[in-house]
């Protein structure tokens, strides 16, 4: 049941170029939904994908990705999945006394894309819990570097790069960080509970925003694209989108 995020998010469609994605979680509602239907619409369609990881494991795309009719697993046992898991890596340095760096840090992502680039062509990027990042110490203008150097390394490719940002307040940190990759997003995608509270028809709310719409030929003088709201239900195999006002 990922095929309503798939088809808001114009996967289903050829795209012509490199786009950046933004996940923008509110007030510590979970997005993983849109990641993980994301990541089952490559998988199922053998994409090539590096998940750079600070939040999830291995296991929870397993066992999601089971639940919504793909193999992660498989997926990695063929070749065309990558998982870096930077929160493990941080926590093995730190226990030898060490610290991540960013050009190192980088260096390492883009030996595993370009590996994966050598024999797919397009190498898809999902960049989950990019906001950890802050409580590993990093600055906000490493964090930021960072994006946009993964950024710049999938622009010359045909390929999608995918990053989800919590944020946990409007007056935090974590706003400024979802601020700034948002400027570099075709498309951002904010998530938030429901502002009435618990509800049985709906889980949550969806804004999608399209800045990088401005930028397209025949866009090239609307400055606001109109954003598009639904509402969200979660279910143990997917998740549905809904209209507002039809619930």
């Amino acid at each position: 049941m990922s095929s309503d995020v798939v088809s808001v998010l114009e996967l289903d469609k050829v795209i012509a170029s490199s786009r950046a994605l933004v996940i923008k979680e509110i007030n510590n509602c979970d997005g993983s939904f849109i990641t993980s239907s994301i990541l089952g619409h490559f998988i199922k369609n053998k994409k090539a994908v590096l998940i750079i990881s600070t939040h999830n494991s291995i296991k929870h795309y397993q066992n999601v990705g089971l639940k919504m009719n793909y193999n992660l697993n498989r997926g990695m046992d063929n070749g065309y999945i990558e998982f870096y898991n930077i929160g493990d890596e941080y926590v093995n340095k730190m226990l030898k006394n060490e610290y991540l760096v960013v050009e190192k840090l980088f260096q390492s992502i883009k030996n595993k894309f370009e590996c994966l680039q050598m024999k797919h062509g397009s190498v898809n990027v999902i960049f989950d819990g990019v906001s950890h990042f802050l409580d590993m110490h990093f600055n906000l203008r490493e964090v930021n570097m960072l994006c946009s150097m993964i950024i710049d390394l999938t622009r010359s490719y045909n390929s999608l790069f995918i990053c989800q940002c919590n944020v946990a307040s409007e007056h935090d940190v974590t706003q400024c960080l979802a601020n700034l990759l948002s400027h570099k997003a075709y498309m951002v995608l904010e998530v938030e509970n429901l502002a009435s509270g618990w509800s049985t028809d709906a889980s949550g709310h969806l804004t999608i925003k399209y800045p990088g719409k401005k930028f397209e030929c025949d866009q090239m003088f609307v400055m606001n694209i109109k954003a598009t709201e639904y509402l969200f239900k979660l279910f143990d195999r997917g998740v549905k989108l809904l209209a507002p006002g039809t619930v």
